[in-house]
């Protein structure tokens, strides 16, 4: 809707070569409460002034000297920026009111006059007008919003990108046939398939039958798969774990289009972690018990599997508990221990009985070291349930 002080506002031209029906004019419009009226009596200035002012509205008469309605018409169809015309032509020439119409004119109103009839057709034309410029704006904005808006997909999609190359090795993406359309680093090398193959690259013939299992059914149902370790066996003999991720994609009508996802290789981080494994297996092999415990709290933070097989309490219940809670020694005992160790006076050691999770006791011995965690000492117990006599 147009509101009435747009209307009002609205820029109003009136061309016509008597000076007495150019104030005539004036003071209609001036009664109904238009506020910017120009006016000429020279059909020449016409152009140059719309080309200044973009008028709303243009009240033309036909028949001047010089330069007629009807040339200043064709004139204003080079100039006109909003596709719309703003013209109403006065004329008292009933054959020139189709012609008017033909040459670009919107409207027209005979002479003599009308009162009623001169102020409906001026306001209907003059809304009009400022609908379509309020269009022409609107679209104006929504072609800014859109540029601002693809610039910032833009921005987000290199952000993405660099992103992913950060965290990982490579980008992947396939259509809904399980073939590569994207890819972003040495997808092909690492997963040791030829380039422009049709071989889906997640699903690996060989590996661990439930994982396997796990990622099939998360691709048919077309679910996103997390951390999926992809074993390859090189020509080389040696053998690369590599892990990827991925998500399904849809279009707009939630049809689906394929999978995304990123790639990293893990074989340093597999093997570490493997040897951490290892190394854990070993500390309960030696039949020892093992606590890591805070200085000063003396709360458990971690123990080994002999540790909680001896004791009979969980790994859960053993880190809710302070070792004092076990009977190996009272606090006061294991603080003079701790500062003992710390202060490198020699192997400390308790002899004693441990609380059990069933009430019972068991001898035990537990030798304690030390050592630094971010500058904070973490007390080490290792705990010989067959001490000698």
């Amino acid at each position: 809707m147009i509101a009435l002080t747009e209307v009002l506002n609205a820029k109003i031209l009136i061309v016509d070569d008597q000076q007495s029906n150019v104030l005539l004019l004036e003071q209609m419009l001036l009664k109904e409460g238009y506020r910017n009226v120009l006016s000429t009596m020279n059909p020449v200035e016409v152009c140059a002034l719309h080309q200044e002012h973009d008028f709303d509205l243009i009240l033309l008469d036909l028949q001047m000297p010089e330069m007629d309605g009807f040339q200043v018409m064709d004139g204003m169809k080079e100039i006109e920026r909003h596709g719309y015309a703003p013209i109403l032509v006065i004329t008292a020439q009933p054959g020139h009111k189709l012609r008017a119409l033909n040459a670009g004119a919107k409207d027209f109103i005979s002479k003599p006059i009308e009162a009623v009839e001169f102020q409906t057709r001026v306001r209907n034309m003059l809304e009009v007008r400022l609908l379509y410029k309020k269009l022409e704006n609107y679209n104006v904005l929504l072609e800014h919003t859109v540029q601002e808006r693809t610039a910032q997909l833009s921005a987000s999609e290199a952000r993405f990108k660099n992103f992913t190359e950060l965290t990982s090795d490579w980008y992947w993406e396939q259509d809904d046939q399980g073939r590569f359309t994207t890819v972003s680093g040495p997808v092909f090398e690492m997963l040791g398939i030829a380039s422009g193959s049709e071989e889906s690259a997640f699903i690996p013939a060989e590996g661990n039958e439930a994982e396997l299992a796990n990622l099939k059914y998360n691709i048919a149902n077309r679910r996103p798969f997390f951390d999926f370790v992809y074993t390859l066996q090189k020509a080389d003999g040696k053998t690369r774990h590599l892990q990827v991720s991925g998500e399904p994609m849809f279009d707009a009508s939630c049809r689906f289009i394929g999978y995304r996802g990123v790639g990293v290789e893990i074989t340093d981080r597999h093997y570490a972690f493997r040897k951490e494994a290892n190394f854990r297996k070993a500390v309960d092999v030696i039949g020892f018990g093992l606590c890591l415990i805070n200085r000063h709290t003396m709360n458990i933070l971690d123990m080994n599997d002999v540790m909680c097989s001896k004791s009979g309490f969980g790994r859960t219940d053993l880190q809710q508990r302070a070792l004092p809670d076990l009977q190996v020694g009272s606090a006061e005992q294991l603080s003079s221990v701790f500062d003992a160790v710390l202060a490198k006076a020699g192997a400390q050691y308790i002899s004693g009985n441990m609380l059990c999770a069933d009430g019972s006791l068991c001898a035990v011995r537990v030798d304690f070291h030390s050592f630094l965690d971010d500058a904070d000492a973490v007390m080490v117990g290792t705990f010989d349930f067959s001490p000698a006599p």
